[in-house]
C-alpha cells in the first residue's frame, strides 16, 4: 500500500460552469474535489499511489471498467479496475485509455503488486488509487456515490433535517456532530451502509473492520449483541462485547411499519456523548428510515442502471437502437409488459412498499425471463419481459396473478394489475405504458371488479374513461338536451333523467325499462311522453339516441334507479 496521502485542500464554491457540468451533483455550485472525495470516505478506505495532478482536481461519477464493451469513460469519472491486474499490460492501456477522456482517477486492489501503470498516469494525468484487498468493487462503488454527494467542511456539517434525501454519509456526520460520536449505519445483516468520518472522533478497531468489510464481526458475543438490539424498542448501552475490545457506545433499530431497516451505531471517543444522546438517537433513528430507504433502492448497481435505461424508455427519451443490446434483449424479440399499482399510504410506508414490490416483481420476473428488468415511476411497478416469441396471453396472465397474490401477503396492501398488450419492438414501449396506465385507471376507479386485467377486459370503462377527461376538457360535449333535462330534474324533483336512460338501456322496450325503475309500464310511457313533448327529444333518430347516451354515460354521477315521489 501506497504512504498515506496528504489533507486535501478544501476549495471554495464551483464556478457557474462547474455546476453546469455535474461537478457537484447534490449542492449546486460546491465543487467537489478527489481530495474531498477521499476525506469523506476516510484514509482506511482508499489510499493515493501517484496523483500527478494533486489532489484539487474534480471528480464524477464513478464508472466500473468492462474490458469486454471497453466503453470510454466519462471526462472526470473514477474508474474502478474491476478484474484488472496492477501490475499487467491491461492496467497500462486502461490507464492510457482515461487520460484520452480526461477521467480523474484509477482505482486498483494492488494484491501485494506493484502498479506499474504509474509512469502512464504521470503522463495522462490521471491519479492512481489503491483499495485493501478486503473491500468488494460494489461496496466501494455505493460509498463513492454516496462520498461525492455528502461532502461537507468540518465547520459545516448540516443538521439532520438538512441533509439531502437518502444520503446516509451526510446523515452520519451529522449524528455524529450531534453527539459527539463515531458513528456507522448498519441494515438488519449488520452490514455497513455509512459511517460518519469527523477526524477528532475515535475509531476503535472494530469499527475500522467493520468499514473495510462492510461486515460486523461475526463472533457470539457479537450475536448475541444484536438479538438484544433486535428485540428493543429504543436505545441501547453496550459497555462490553465478548472476544472483542471496545469503546462504549449506544445503540438503536431503525424501523417503519413494523420492518426493521437497520440501526444506527455511536462510538463514545474521550469524552462522554453529548447530553440527552439517548433522545438523540431516537430522533435520529426516525429520520434514517426514509434515508434508509431511498438509499437501500441504489444498491444494485446493475438492477438499478437497467431499471433507469427502462424508465427512458416507458417515457420515450432514450436512444431505442442502443437500448436493446444495453439490456440484452436479442434482435427479434417481442415484449411483454405489466404493471403494478400499489394503493395510497402515508409516505414513508409508501416509500417501503414501493421498493419491497420492486424486488418481489423483480425476483418473479428474473426466473421467468432472464432478461426481465423492472422500475418504479410514482406507485407502479413496471415489469418488461422479453421473449423471442409471444407468450400465451394465459400464461402471461396467470403469472401476473402469481405475483399479485404473493405480493399482497408480503405487502398486506390490495394491488392492482394491469397486463399490457404483446409489443413487437422497443418502440412500441410509450404506447404500452399508457395502455398499461389506461388499464390501471380504471381498475382503481372500480368499473371492473378484477384486480388483474388487460385492455381488452376493461375496454368500454377505459374508452368511458377517455371520453369523461375530454369531455372535462371539451364541457360543450355534455351541453345541450340533457343539460336542459338535469336542470329540470334538479329545479322541479322530477325523474326525466333516470328515465331516459333506462328507456335507452333497454333498447326501447318499455316494459323492461318501466321494471328497471320500479314503475308501471304505463306510467313509464306517461313519463316518456311528457319527457319527448317538453325537451322536443326524436327518440326515433339513432344519432339523437347514440349523442344522449354518451352524455348520460359522461356525467359525473349516474342518475337515481329508485323511485321518486314526483312525475
Amino acid at each position: 500500500m501506497a504512504p498515506a496521502r496528504p489533507r486535501a485542500r478544501h476549495p471554495g464554491k464551483a464556478t457557474a460552469s462547474e455546476a453546469a457540468a455535474g461537478l457537484a451533483p447534490e449542492a449546486p455550485g460546491r465543487r467537489v474535489s478527489l481530495g474531498q472525495l477521499l476525506d469523506n470516505m476516510g484514509p482506511a478506505v482508499a489510499q493515493v499511489v501517484v496523483a500527478p495532478r494533486g489532489l484539487d482536481i474534480a471528480v464524477g461519477e464513478p464508472v466500473i471498467h468492462d474490458p469486454l464493451e471497453r466503453s470510454p469513460a466519462e471526462k472526470d469519472a473514477v474508474v474502478l479496475a474491476v478484474g484488472v491486474r496492477p501490475d499487467g499490460p491491461d492496467a497500462r492501456e486502461l490507464v492510457n485509455g482515461a487520460g484520452h477522456t480526461g477521467a480523474a482517477a484509477v482505482v486498483f486492489k494492488l494484491r501485494g503488486r506493484a502498479c506499474e501503470a504509474v509512469p502512464e498516469a504521470e503522463l495522462a494525468g490521471v491519479a492512481l488509487l489503491a483499495i485493501p484487498e478486503e473491500m468488494g468493487w460494489s461496496h466501494l462503488n455505493s460509498l463513492l456515490i454516496s462520498a461525492l454527494r455528502s461532502w461537507v467542511d468540518p465547520g459545516e456539517i448540516p443538521g439532520m433535517s438538512s441533509v439531502p434525501m437518502g444520503d446516509l454519509f451526510a446523515l452520519a456526520n451529522a449524528i455524529a456532530a450531534i453527539l459527539g460520536g463515531a458513528v456507522t449505519i448498519e441494515d438488519p445483516r449488520a452490514r455497513v451502509l455509512a459511517y460518519s468520518n469527523i477526524e477528532t472522533q475515535l475509531i476503535d478497531e472494530p469499527r475500522q473492520r467493520s468499514i473495510l468489510g462492510r461486515q460486523v464481526p461475526d463472533t457470539p458475543g457479537v450475536r448475541s449483541l444484536y438479538r438484544r438490539l433486535w428485540s428493543s424498542d429504543g436505545v441501547i448501552a453496550v459497555d462490553t462485547i465478548e472476544d472483542l475490545d471496545i469503546n462504549p457506545r449506544l445503540a438503536v433499530p431503525v424501523r417503519v411499519g413494523g420492518e426493521t431497516l437497520g440501526s444506527i451505531w455511536v462510538v463514545q471517543g474521550e469524552r462522554p456523548l453529548a447530553k440527552g444522546a439517548k433522545n438523540v438517537l431516537l430522533e435520529a433513528a426516525r429520520v434514517a428510515a426514509l434515508h434508509m430507504i431511498h438509499a437501500r433502492a441504489s444498491r444494485d448497481i446493475e438492477r438499478r442502471v437497467r431499471g433507469d435505461l427502462l424508465r427512458a424508455l416507458l417515457e420515450g427519451t432514450t436512444s431505442m437502437e442502443s437500448a436493446a443490446p444495453r439490456l440484452g434483449i436479442e434482435p427479434g424479440s417481442v415484449l411483454e409488459i405489466l404493471g403494478f399499482e400499489l394503493p395510497p399510504a402515508e409516505h414513508a410506508v409508501e416509500e417501503l412498499q414501493r421498493e419491497r414490490l420492486v424486488d418481489l416483481v423483480t425476483l418473479y420476473c428474473e426466473a421467468f425471463r432472464r432478461r426481465a428488468v423492472c422500475v418504479s415511476i410514482g406507485r407502479v411497478v413496471y415489469a418488461l419481459l422479453p421473449a423471442t416469441e409471444p407468450m400465451p396471453r394465459d400464461r402471461v396472465t396467470a403469472l401476473a396473478g402469481d405475483i399479485l397474490e404473493h405480493a399482497e401477503t408480503t405487502l398486506g396492501a390490495t394491488l392492482h394489475v394491469a397486463v399490457g398488450t404483446t409489443v413487437p419492438s422497443l418502440r412500441g414501449l410509450p404506447a404500452a405504458r399508457r395502455e398499461v396506465d389506461q388499464i390501471l385507471l380504471v381498475l382503481g376507479s372500480g368499473l371492473h371488479h378484477s384486480r388483474v386485467a388487460s385492455i381488452g377486459d376493461v375496454q368500454n370503462p377505459a374508452i368511458l374513461l377517455q371520453l369523461r377527461e375530454l369531455a372535462a376538457a371539451h364541457p360543450q360535449i355534455t351541453r345541450g338536451t340533457l343539460e336542459s333535462i338535469v336542470a329540470n330534474d334538479q329545479k322541479k324533483g322530477t325523474t326525466y333523467l333516470s328515465t331516459l336512460q333506462a328507456y335507452l338501456d333497454a333498447f326501447g322496450d318499455v316494459p323492461l325499462a318501466a321494471a328497471r325503475v320500479g314503475v308501471h309500464p304505463n306510467t313509464f310511457r306517461y313519463r316518456l311522453r311528457r319527457l319527448v313533448s317538453i325537451f322536443h327529444l326524436n327518440l326515433n333518430d339513432p344519432d339523437e339516441r347514440l349523442v344522449l347516451g354518451l352524455q348520460l354515460r359522461l356525467l359525473p354521477s349516474s342518475p337515481a334507479k329508485s323511485e321518486p315521489s314526483s312525475v
